[in-house]
């Protein structure tokens, strides 16, 4: 089953705190972990992996902290997902005539359809009370019988 991580869900959530609380300069780990219910070891790991991809930034100091690299509306899912998960990957076999995978292309395709929806949706859509439709995307195995008369994934 594709699930996602509980390390996904709390950056998630830590990424939806520091967006609300933007305005006022970084944001203590002490502040943050209470607030999700995590340790501040576990948190700043977390952190430090979106750190890692550009995603936030931190601050020594006593007024230290983190705090979004960029604006809200400039982060999408896919982002924070491959910096807290890793990659989209159904098959990571790189072998186009994998046994195990069956049709390779097809999990592809899919890997493919996620990550494009997921570039579409930001962290600003996240956290804003207006109402968001996600567009399906069609992708069109034109090889396959399965997929004939223009039907996709």
């Amino acid at each position: 089953m594709f699930k996602l991580s509980s390390g996904f869900k709390a950056g998630l959530r830590a990424l939806t705190i520091l967006t609300r609380k933007s305005g006022g300069g970084p944001v203590p780990i002490s502040e943050i972990a209470p607030e999700l219910n995590l340790s501040d070891k576990y948190l700043e790991q977390l952190l430090m992996a979106l750190k890692r991809a550009g995603l936030v930034r931190s601050s020594r100091g006593a007024n230290g902290g983190f705090a979004l690299a960029r604006s809200a509306t400039k982060i999408t899912l896919l982002d924070i997902m491959t910096a807290l998960q890793g990659p989209i990957a159904f098959c990571d076999c790189e072998v186009t005539s994998c046994p195990d995978c069956i049709r390779p292309e097809i999990w592809e395709a899919l890997e493919l359809c996620i990550g494009a929806t997921l570039s579409t949706i930001t962290l600003q859509h996240l956290v804003s009370t207006e109402p968001f439709q996600v567009m399906a995307h069609s992708i069109v195995l034109p090889d396959s019988p399965l997929w004939q008369d223009g039907a996709g994934i």
